[in-house]
């Protein structure tokens, strides 16, 4: 073949969406079918072992294509600089890269290292040397990633862009990928034969400067990965790439086609997917990419923009998106740039976010130090941003893991109502390298279970369930929905409370240490003030309630947390602020050589940071422990130093029954705090056909019940759960009810009392019974991110609805039943 058949027969591959028509192209210039012409990848004959093991999900496959272009960038700069990546001059991580090759100062790296800082034109400047371009079909899109970043040569291909061994970027410190794995995770997706096109040539300036020889230096190069059906007497597929130049007749190691051009149509322009020409750089197609997801156009709200923004939150470069497939639309519908969820919350804060939100906050689990951001949704945006996803882990930018939005609604944390309108993303790029796998997957796009995980979940838990601004916003939204309905539920509750005394049976699921309380009957003991105004940086860091250098003294029980409240000046994101941030740090002072504490969570909103600490595992009764907490940043002349001594205390008694009930906090602890007043019975609220999908389930003429946690189960025993608070909401357009009232010769407030009691009553044996399970267990045992089994409303909303049908008729049948009808064996429902 001559170098522009070969040219051809590249571009034809690259323009080509169906994989039966790249079949075709190989069969016809006779590559398809000659097994010698095509090589393993990575040269291993089982390699599908490694690359079948790789991202579970095709979003978060693609995305390690997208982190290797973003690293392919950083290192063609870094290249022209005359610096190679791996030199100790080289920058040090991946924001100083950034601020120093598209900012011009690496000392700048808090902000200008983040595009959150680049104005808009900017971004989209660079997100053109980095692109991706959906093409084909509707229902089976191909997806074209460019980028025009070092570009490997023809040669070099084998142990860069085709390889599992070679570690190519293990000792390179500003990128994110350095294992040459997580790119072979897309194979899987790729249509029915798996079938991967990459073209790729070497920047011009580098191979000037490199010192090694290298004769196909100034070549494109390109090939065709494909999965091929185990082979007899083997158990498994096997990846390979065509690798024709210079085969020889015994061996299958040949090297990729090659030709020479000073450029090629890598790069989409405007709707054009191969519009725009490169020098220089790397192309890969995956045809045929399997993602229900990617089935709709890449801008809408389901498409891959919103996966690609919630899977790379604070990407280090932006990346500019095309829709090339028919769809209709204006201009707009078919380019942007993506900049990651974090970026463009910040820029449309007002629009999307509740007032004072985001929020920061720290944790230490396990010894490791961690910072989450916590975004609060308007209602109904947060469709718009993410999926399942209620928190996110990144490193380095990039989500590592999840946990779904059912966290919110674990009884410990109480947040179920706002489960549509949080997300947290949690920053573990400071993990130790072992803590680091010890919490993620090589994968990167999922969990493990394990110690650091529990730790971990267990501090958000607590961020999450004490945080005033979220425990605000819960009550906001709770008022707006009920407010008007307060007198509705007065006369059921009076007599629901009734028939709950009238028979021991109801009382043993309602009344030993079980509060189940009308969550609107409270009062705030401290109303909301004006709306707080922080400063930058903090004048003062102190003690709630005490002068500057009061010695704090307090008893803690052995087995409960400890919480401190400090008061402060400073803005609510001063832990996460991207330059001069804050700094907190606590450590045991009197215990021999100063030691950090390794279990804590810090929560600052409006001028109140809450510290709460877990005592050491090992302490005993009457051990006294030293702490210094600080508080800096770059700014601060000295820090703020403040010491507090704990005692161990006896242990606080849990059970219902044990004892008398911990007493609230007092003034000392400056938190706002609600005190419940009036009975302590379920809030019941009616629903209407019109209010359906306003619903967080939504309703149908068919569902019957809806439970709201509106309150954690406080502490950390399982057993002093008891205090969950849940609203009720009852549809009264049910169709079975409304088919009774019709034709029942009962009064209709009768029957509306024994439908209404009816479903509360299954209600409250369902979560008492979620409890039972619980402590009959020991140990909560909640979701995983690959968990999406029902939460505990679910399973009520959906056992009511089945259970409608039978409520009023099994009622009205079972009452009917007496001991006269019985010896007579008269049927059930008989009329006297």
């Amino acid at each position: 073949m001559t170098n522009e058949e070969i040219k051809e027969m590249c571009l034809s591959l690259l323009y080509a969406d169906e994989e039966n028509k790249v079949v075709e192209i190989l069969e016809d210039k006779g590559f398809w079918d000659k097994p010698e012409l095509w090589r393993y990848y990575g040269d291993k004959e089982d390699n599908y072992s490694t690359i079948g093991n790789q991202q579970s999900r095709p979003e978060g496959a693609l995305v390690e294509k997208i982190v290797n272009s973003v690293d392919a960038i950083l290192m063609n700069e870094c290249w022209t600089q005359g610096i190679p990546p791996e030199d100790s001059r080289a920058p040090k991580s991946i924001h100083e890269a950034v601020a120093l090759y598209f900012a011009g100062d690496a000392r700048k790296y808090e902000t200008l290292g983040h595009i959150g800082y680049w104005v808009t034109q900017k971004r989209t400047e660079v997100a053109r040397r980095i692109t991706v371009a959906a093409t084909g079909s509707h229902e089976n899109p191909s997806f074209t990633i460019s980028d025009m970043g070092e570009g490997q040569t023809p040669d070099s291909m084998p142990v860069t862009l085709l390889d599992l061994n070679h570690k190519n970027k293990l000792r390179i410190q500003f990128v994110q990928g350095k294992f040459n794995m997580g790119g072979t995770g897309v194979f899987r997706f790729c249509g029915r034969r798996n079938l991967q096109f990459i073209v790729s040539r070497r920047n011009p300036i580098i191979v000037k400067e490199s010192k090694t020889m290298d004769e196909s230096g100034s070549y494109w190069g390109f090939t065709i990965i494909r999965r091929e059906d185990p082979p007899a007497g083997i158990r498994s597929s096997v990846y390979t790439y065509l690798a024709p130049v210079g085969i020889v007749h015994d061996t299958s190691k040949g090297g990729v086609l090659r030709f020479k051009s000073n450029e090629l149509p890598i790069f989409p322009d405007g709707r054009k997917p191969y519009g725009r020409k490169a020098e220089w750089g790397t192309s890969i197609k995956l045809y045929e990419y399997v993602a229900t997801s990617f089935r709709t156009n890449m801008m809408r709200r389901d498409g891959l923009l919103s996966r690609l923004d919630i899977l790379l939150p604070e990407i280090a470069l932006p990346i500019r998106l095309h829709e090339c497939r028919d769809y209709r639309g204006h201009p707009g519908s078919f380019e942007t740039t993506l900049s990651g969820v974090s970026v463009r919350l910040e820029d449309n804060k007002a629009e999307n976010l509740e007032e004072e939100f985001p929020t920061t906050s720290s944790l230490m689990a396990g010894g490791e130090k961690m910072t989450a951001k916590i975004y609060a949704f308007k209602k109904g945006i947060s469709e718009t941003y993410r999926k399942n996803e209620g928190i996110i882990f990144t490193v380095n930018g990039q989500t590592h893991g999840h946990l779904p939005n059912s966290f919110y609604s674990r009884k410990s944390v109480g947040m179920g109502r706002l489960d549509d309108s949080i997300l947290i993303s949690v920053d573990c790029s400071n993990l130790s390298g072992r803590a680091r796998e010890d919490l993620f997957m090589n994968s990167r796009d999922r969990l493990t279970n394990g110690d650091l995980r529990e730790k971990i979940e267990h501090e958000l838990e607590i961020i999450v369930r004490d945080h005033p601004g979220l425990k605000q916003l819960r009550e906001k939204r709770k008022r707006e929905e009920i407010e008007s309905k307060i007198g509705d539920s007065k006369p059921l509750e009076d007599a629901l409370e009734s028939i709950l005394r009238s028979s021991p049976s109801l009382s043993s699921l309602f009344l030993p240490g079980f509060r189940l309380a009308n969550p609107f009957k409270t009062k705030e003991v401290l109303e909301k003030e004006a709306r707080y105004q922080g400063k930058p940086h903090p004048t003062y860091f102190k003690f709630a309630r005490y002068p500057y250098g009061h010695i704090l003294k307090r008893i803690g029980a052995i087995n409960m947390r400890c919480r401190i409240a400090f008061e402060t000046d400073v803005v609510n994101d001063y832990f996460d602020k991207l330059e001069n941030k804050g700094k907190f740090t606590l450590q045991i002072t009197n215990k021999g050589e100063t030691g950090k504490v390794c279990s804590y969570s810090l929560n600052l909103q409006n001028g109140i940071a809450t510290l709460n600490l877990r005592l050491p595992e090992t302490c005993s009764i009457g051990e006294v422990f030293e702490y210094e907490a600080t508080v800096s940043d770059e700014t601060l002349l000295e820090p703020f130093k403040n010491r507090l001594i704990i005692q161990v205390g006896s242990a606080q008694k849990t059970k219902p029954g044990e004892g008398e009930r911990k007493k609230p906090p007092t003034s000392e602890d400056g938190d706002k705090r609600e005190k419940p007043v009036g009975i302590s019975l379920p809030d019941i609220k009616e629903v209407y056909e019109q209010d359906w999908e306003k619903r967080k389930h939504t309703f149908d003429k068919y569902s019957a019940l809806e439970i709201v946690q509106e309150e954690a189960a406080i502490d950390d025993n399982l057993e002093n759960g008891h205090n969950a608070v849940y609203s009720f909401w009852i549809n009264m357009d049910n169709i079975y009810y409304k088919t009774e009232l019709k034709a029942s010769k009962f009064d209709p407030g009768i029957l509306k009392a024994r439908y209404t009691f009816s479903l509360v009553l299954i209600g409250m044996a369902l979560i008492q019974e979620d409890f039972k399970t619980d402590i009959d267990k020991k140990k909560v045992k909640e979701r995983s991110d690959e968990d999406e089994s029902p939460t505990l409303e679910d399973t009520v909303f959906s056992t009511t609805a089945a259970l409608s049908p039978i409520l009023l008729p099994l009622i009205d049948t079972l009452g009917s039943i007496t001991e006269e009808k019985i010896a007579k064996g008269g049927q059930v429902g008989d009329d006297e």
